[in-house]
């Protein structure tokens, strides 16, 4: 069972090759958690993360993460921050740093932030980060090489340098309280006496990391329900991955492209798509948890996926995973939620598609042919409506299904559906029959049918 660890310069090389079945990632960035749990590991340990000049890694990707039953891991660095903003949804904070970050004794990033080289010189440590400067001089003082005074000197000191210019020496040059005779001491003193605790909360992650997965014990469901919201859906990095899962879906679209019309047809609903999730992310407003468990619900019932696994099934067969298929939740919602949002101001639009696929003159001369309703009792027009016209169960909600069709009330609804069914009438159909129009019509689903 897979285990990742992202480290860089919290570890050294010696320190990892002494765990050759974890998998080590660079520091983490935005979107790198996300990428490691679509591998599905047992595991993930984030101890070192960048965030100068690029996104750190986002509290989002570690909730899906651990959403998904993958156990997370946090300690040394962007970890034990990580760790102890997100213990309460089920990170596991390791280490000194994670418990004083969480305590609150610890509150500023640049505690942990610190300047290292390149990966090709193993993200060697280029100054000095303030977590080891308060460990080392708590075993200074503890030692008797420094006194108290000396000590809240050394500590206002180097907290008060920019993280990427604070290293020891620096510390000393700028301690202009300390007395020489202490400082000469310290100097001494530091080769050997200096703490490494980001190295040694990152050992304590992997010693803890490598047990769980020893284990085998599948991580515990989360106790939060992960919310998936359009900022997320629209992640770059989400995008760009799912872009580049794989040359074939590459060569469907090529097959597509040669079938001429059906291919431009899908383009065009493609487009809606993607024009609703760009207004949605500039509006920062996606559809809410509600609007996407119905899409999805609507979506599911009518191709029997009523389990998770049959969800998990079809996703495979369409290239997907669960996250994959809640993203085509979500935009399914997003485009729905937009359309009843806006249906009074897309109904001239909506007479212009009608004109362009043929069917706005044959219908108008229907509906100025009819003659005025004479609709049977509102349960019997109601039956025959859901019933027989659209093969489905009355909803619970009707007024709430009349006003997402656009309809002002359910007075402007019953209005239709009775010149409906005139029209039906007219066309020479039968009448509906009356013998179960006193019957309750909806049937009430046991709860724990649909997953």
């Amino acid at each position: 069972m897979s285990v990742i660890v992202f480290s860089g310069p919290s570890l050294s090389a010696r320190d990892r090759a002494a765990f050759p079945q974890i998998r080590f990632l660079p520091p983490a960035q935005q979107g790198d958690l996300y990428r490691a749990a679509r591998g599905r590991p047992v595991a993930i340990g984030l101890i070192d993360g960048r965030f100068d000049g690029v996104p750190a890694v986002w509290h989002k990707e570690v909730l899906w993460a651990i959403s998904q039953r993958i156990a997370v891991f946090g300690a040394a660095s962007m970890g034990a921050l990580r760790a102890a903003e997100l213990a309460p949804f089920g990170m596991r904070g390791v280490g000194r740093i994670f418990r004083d970050f969480r305590d609150g004794l610890l509150t500023d990033d640049d505690e942990v932030a610190l300047l290292h080289g390149p990966a090709e010189t193993g993200h060697a440590a280029l100054s000095e980060p303030m977590v080891n400067i308060r460990a080392t001089v708590a075993a200074a003082r503890a030692a008797g090489i420094v006194d108290d005074a000396g000590a809240a000197h050394l500590l206002a000191t180097a907290k008060a340098q920019f993280y990427q210019q604070r290293d020891w020496p620096g510390v000393l040059a700028a301690a202009a309280r300390l007395s020489p005779a202490m400082r000469d001491r310290l100097a001494s003193w530091l080769p050997g006496g200096r703490i490494d605790q980001k190295r040694a909360d990152a050992l304590e992650l992997l010693h803890e990391i490598q047990a769980h997965a020893a284990r085998g014990e599948l991580a515990p469901a989360p106790d939060f329900a992960f919310e998936w919201t359009e900022a997320w859906a629209n992640a770059p990095w989400l995008a760009a991955h799912e872009q580049g899962a794989g040359a074939t879906d590459a060569l469907l679209l090529d097959a597509l492209r040669l079938r001429g019309e059906p291919y431009l047809e899908l383009r065009r609903a493609a487009l809606l798509q993607h024009l609703a999730a760009e207004t949605a992310a500039r509006a920062q407003r996606g559809p809410d948890p509600a609007r996407i468990a119905q899409a999805a619900l609507e979506f599911r019932l009518p191709r029997g996926l009523l389990r998770g696994q049959d969800i998990e099934r079809w996703a495979v067969e369409n290239g997907l995973d669960r996250a994959g298929f809640d993203r085509l939740m979500a935009r399914l919602a997003t485009v729905e939620a937009m359309a009843q949002d806006r249906d009074a101001a897309l109904g001239p639009a909506i007479l212009d598609q009608l004109r362009l696929d043929g069917g706005y003159a044959a219908l108008r001369e229907r509906i100025a042919g009819c003659a005025d309703p004479d609709p049977p009792p509102l349960p019997v027009l109601l039956a025959w409506y859901f019933r027989t016209r659209l093969g489905r169960d009355l909803p619970e909600d009707l007024e709430d299904h009349a006003r997402s069709l656009g309809f002002r009330d359910l007075g402007h609804f019953h209005a239709a559906l009775a010149r409906d069914h005139a029209l039906w009438l007219q066309d020479g159909q039968p009448p509906a029959d009356d013998a179960g129009a006193g019957r309750q019509t909806h049937r009430q689903r046991p709860p724990g049918t649909v997953t």
